[in-house]
């Protein structure tokens, strides 16, 4: 099994950025490239949604073997991906919070600590907002990281 791509798959899935029935859909195409692969063959074995979701669960990206330098490039186009089609209005703070507790956690297994120092930033500038003392309203704190994740990520690449 290709951890790299196991790595990718779960990353998307943890930020929604593709569906059970999208990666049912890439194991399907990868199998009619390459009929060995044995993580699309474990993929096209599901029948239902919930096992995908419960293969992916079941991962734990901080055993997977992939090689640092690409765990950061995998982790910034989806991070690009995720500023491109994320919107920057809408969520509630509970759920805003639960995100920065996704991304920092995925900072970490990235083992890119600017990254994490970034996120953390933003995550401690929402906690500090909610007891009123932040730079930023807490209406303004999302958006304003999802742009400065953006020009971060530029800088990056």
């Amino acid at each position: 099994m290709n951890d790299a791509e196991k790595f990718q798959l779960k990353l998307e899935l943890t930020l929604n950025l593709k569906t059970a029935q999208d990666i049912q859909k890439w194991a399907i195409d990868k199998l009619d490239k390459n009929p060995a692969d044995l993580l699309a063959l474990d993929i096209c074995f599901f029948s239902k949604d919930e096992e995908i979701l419960d293969y992916f669960n079941n991962i734990s990206i901080t055993e997977t073997n992939v090689e640092p330098t690409l765990k950061k490039k995998i982790l910034y186009e989806i991070l690009k991906k995720y500023t491109e089609i994320t919107p920057s209005i809408g969520y509630s703070i509970e759920f805003i919070s639960n995100l920065f507790a996704i991304l920092i956690k995925i900072s970490r297994f990235a083992e890119d600590e600017d990254l994490y120092d970034f996120m953390n930033y933003y995550d401690d500038e929402l906690y500090l907002a909610l007891e009123g003392i932040a730079k930023l309203e807490l209406e303004e704190i999302w958006p304003t990281f999802l742009n400065d994740l953006k020009n971060w990520l530029s800088l990056q690449c």
